[in-house]
């Protein structure tokens, strides 16, 4: 059994909502695997599949609020400092704020359909200046709609087994 499930079994719901609400920083495992796998304990009776879609779609979108408010508050000296270790040269910084002042609500929806996207979304929505009211908003449709597809996923693909 995987350190994971082990801890599901043992902190149930609990588990979920913090494995991936810390997830959207990768730790301690990425995010996309915690959802998807969460779908299979659902069809393997370990979980109740509404009771763990709504938990997970709460973990992953209180994760994306506190990255939000990061890259709100201190985004811009973090990507200055540390950013070009990562490719992001103070120019491609301005690129993509820009984008995201022209196209920022949308791309925060679809960002959660880019594996490793969100991480940068919700960070950048915070940096761009994007009001928290309408980060919230469309960030709780990408939540929502990419939480119930992964989970449905991960349901129908373990189902069998």
């Amino acid at each position: 059994m995987s350190i994971f499930q082990d801890f599901v079994i043992h902190y149930g719901y609990f588990a979920v909502f913090l494995f991936l609400a810390l997830g959207i920083f990768g730790l301690p495992m990425p995010d996309e695997f915690v959802i998807v796998f969460t779908g299979y304990l659902s069809s393997a009776g370990l979980l109740n599949f509404v009771g763990a879609m709504t938990i997970a779609i709460l973990g992953v979108f209180i994760g994306t609020l506190v990255t939000y408010a990061i890259g709100k508050k201190v985004g811009r000296p973090i990507v200055e400092r540390f950013g070009k270790w990562v490719g992001l040269s103070e120019k491609r910084v301005l690129r993509v704020e820009r984008w995201f002042g022209r196209y920022g609500s949308w791309t925060v929806t679809l960002g959660f359909f880019v594996p490793g996207m969100r991480h940068f979304v919700c960070c950048f929505s915070g940096m761009s200046g994007m009001a928290v009211k309408r980060y919230m908003l469309f960030s709780s449709l990408g939540t929502t709609a990419s939480g119930i597809i992964c989970i449905t996923l991960g349901y129908l693909f373990g189902w069998p087994f």
